[in-house]
C-alpha cells in the first residue's frame, strides 16, 4: 500500500511540474504578457531532467554509504545487530542504529550539497 502511495505521489509531482512548465507565462510590470517569453517554456526541461538524474544518482550513492556504514558498525560491535533488534527487541540497539544512520545521513547530505 505504501509503495502505491509513493508512486502516485511521485507521478502527481512530475505531472504538476510538467504542467507548470508548459502552461506558465511571464507577465511584465504593466500586466501584459511578454511575447519573447511565450516562445519558450518557463522551465527548461533539459535542465530539469539533468537535475532529476543528479538527484537519483546522489540518492543511490547516499543509500550505498548508509548501508556500508551500517555494515561497518555491525562488524565492529561484539553482537549481531539484526538479531538484537529483530528477535530480542533490544531498544538500545535500535536507538544506536538510528543515531548512526542520522549522523551518516547528515554527513552525506552536507557532502552532496557542497
Amino acid at each position: 500500500m505504501a509503495k502505491k502511495i509513493v508512486i502516485l505521489s511521485f507521478c502527481v509531482a512530475i505531472a504538476f511540474i510538467l504542467a507548470a512548465s508548459f502552461l506558465s507565462t511571464t507577465v511584465d510590470a504593466q500586466g501584459e504578457t511578454s511575447e519573447a517569453v511565450d516562445s519558450g517554456a518557463f522551465i527548461d526541461l533539459k535542465h530539469l531532467a539533468l537535475l532529476i538524474v543528479e538527484s537519483v544518482i546522489f540518492s543511490i550513492v547516499g543509500m550505498i554509504v548508509l548501508v556500508i556504514g551500517y555494515k561497518i558498525f555491525d562488524a565492529v560491535t561484539p553482537y549481531d545487530l539484526n538479531h538484537e533488534i529483530a528477535e530480542d527487541d533490544n531498544a538500545a540497539a535500535g536507538i544506536s542504529i538510528a543515531g548512526l544512520l542520522i549522523a551518516l545521513g547528515l554527513i552525506v547530505a552536507a557532502a552532496i550539497s557542497g
